[in-house]
This record gives C-alpha cells, sequence and structure tokens, in this order.
C-alpha cells in the first residue's frame, strides 16, 4: 500500500510515506516551525521513493488533539492531497501516533503530550493480544489531574520518550473521512485555557 501518515500535534514533526516497498520517515523536532518546514519534507521524501502525491492509496492525518496552529497546517494539506487527487483520507488521534512504538506490547499506557499553562493532552489505553482498547479518551486536563489517573501498573508516555510505529498507525487508522470539506481538527482546549 502506498500510504503517507502525517502528524503536526506536538513539537514533533512526523511525517511516513511508503511507495510499497520503500519507506521514508522523519521526525523532527520544532517549536512553531512546522509550516516552514512541511512541504519541504514532503518534496524530499516524495523525491527520494520517486513516488508522486497522486500515487498514494491513503493518507492518514493525525486529528490532535494538540497545537491549535499545528493541527490546522498538517490537515489542510493532508485535505488538500486528499482532495485534489481523490485519495481516501483517514484520521487518527495524535496521542495514539505520539504512543503508537508502544501500542504492540501487551499494557497499559499514559500517553500524553505538553498543552500550554500546565495543562496535558491525555489518552490513556491498554494493549491485549495486539488489541488496543481506550480507557480513557482524549481529553485536555491539568497536568496534575492527568497524573492523578496514572497507576504505577501504567506506562508514562511523554514528550521525553515518544515512540512512533508506522504499521501501528495504519492498523489503527480506522476513521474514513466521507466529506473532506467537513473535517476539522480535535482541538479540545477552551479558548483562553
Amino acid at each position: 500500500m502506498k500510504v503517507m501518515i502525517l502528524d503536526t500535534s506536538s513539537d514533533y514533526l512526523y511525517l511516513y510515506i511508503n511507495n510499497g516497498s520503500d519507506e521514508y520517515q522523519t521526525i523532527l523536532e520544532g517549536k512553531n516551525n512546522h509550516s516552514e518546514k512541511l512541504m519541504g519534507l514532503i518534496e524530499e521524501g516524495f523525491g527520494k521513493l520517486k513516488l508522486e502525491v497522486k500515487d498514494l492509496d491513503r493518507i492518514i492525518c493525525g486529528i490532535g488533539p494538540g497545537s491549535y496552529t499545528g493541527l490546522r497546517v498538517g490537515l489542510t494539506v493532508c485535505k488538500i492531497f486528499a482532495w485534489t487527487f481523490k485519495i481516501p483520507l483517514y484520521t487518527i488521534s495524535s496521542l495514539d501516533i505520539l504512543g503508537s512504538g508502544y501500542l504492540k506490547e501487551d499494557g497499559k499506557y499514559a500517553i500524553t503530550n505538553i498543552a500550554k499553562k500546565n495543562y496535558v493532552y491525555g489518552k490513556i489505553v491498554e494493549v491485549k493480544d495486539k488489541e488496543v482498547r481506550v480507557i480513557s479518551n482524549d481529553e485536555f486536563s491539568l497536568k496534575e489531574e492527568f497524573l492523578n489517573k496514572v497507576t504505577t501498573d501504567m506506562t508514562l508516555v511523554n514528550e521525553k520518550n515518544f515512540k512512533f510505529d508506522s504499521e501501528v498507525i495504519i492498523k489503527l487508522a480506522k476513521d474514513k473521512v466521507e466529506d473532506i470539506h467537513s473535517v476539522v481538527p480535535n482541538y479540545l482546549r477552551k479558548a483562553n485555557s
């Protein structure tokens, strides 16, 4: 399958492209500059794989929660590619993308992403027999409140230990977008929070 995965919800820009036999993957750490780097990285990836956007079978986009501007940048690029070239677009929680490298192993995982003013975006999942079950849906809460939900039998996944796994992301991306024009990011954060 020829697929592109993109997530720009956090300080990490994650881009994965597969041409069916080879892959390009980049993880770029940055602060408020994903919009400056994104198109160059996409061009580089497609160039290295000798692939064009129109050749993709699927696009998977992290829908949030996360950075307001970051989410808009990534989703806009994915929507334009999907609409222009009639490519199926799938969305997935950005927290699932950020923790995907852990989700092959049985266990409980509390996945967080930094928000502003001592808040986090968080989610708790359990993996059993390679199936991921959501214990606590994506949320926006005070960091301390979320960490109070984390028990000793959970692995805390945060900005210091994110792991990405394209196979897991492809497996979890089940939300096919039927109307590209109506899909919006999952911001969660309230204004002035």
